[in-house]
């Protein structure tokens, strides 16, 4: 993984840090996905693209190709939660950039909404695949999940685009999947 890679992650990491808080909120209290991706994600902090198809500064080095796939998560968590969750999710942080196929990945968090955002491009469906269902991906998946607040993932292929999706246009493509 480029070293560049490393510090972004531990940046990441490191800046989530939580807040202080007196509430613990229970299942039965817990907004919807669609309640917590309202949030004002207004100090959004986003890491540069990654990955073989881009430059140390997140530039591309030459037009996705196309097709390429686009795949976007998003989550939330409760400040009590945050350690618990930034465990899970950093092995397949790691793990992402050693899969043949990945033309990128970019991450991002909101301190005030407790959210945390993906989106990773793939050169074809089965790289993205043996990502996913991956034993560290899986293994995040199975044990951090309960430490989330929400969570929303989706992905498709990109047939016209040369270039990443912005955040806004990740969020829109989210919003659109959980209003079907």
């Amino acid at each position: 993984m480029p070293t560049r890679a490393i510090f972004s992650i531990l940046s990441l990491l490191v800046a989530c840090g939580s807040q202080d808080s007196d509430s613990t909120t229970t299942n039965a209290e817990e907004p919807s996905v669609a309640e917590l991706a309202a949030c004002d994600e207004h100090d959004l902090e986003v890491i540069p693209f990654m990955g073989p198809a881009f430059d140390d500064n997140g530039a591309l080095l030459a037009p996705l190709p196309v097709p390429h796939i686009v795949a976007t998560t998003a989550g939330w968590h409760t400040p009590e939660n945050r350690d618990a969750v930034v465990s899970h999710n950093t092995p397949p942080m790691m793990d992402v950039f050693t899969h043949d196929g990945l033309l990128g990945a970019s991450f991002a968090y909101s301190e005030a909404c407790g959210s945390g955002r993906t989106v990773t491009l793939w050169r074809d469906e089965a790289a993205r695949k043996k990502f996913v269902f991956g034993e560290v991906h899986s293994a995040a998946i199975r044990n951090g999940l309960k430490y989330t607040s929400g969570w929303e993932t989706t992905h498709w292929t990109e047939s016209t685009a040369t270039e990443p999706p912005s955040w806004d246009a990740v969020k829109v493509r989210l919003a659109t999947v959980r209003r079907e």
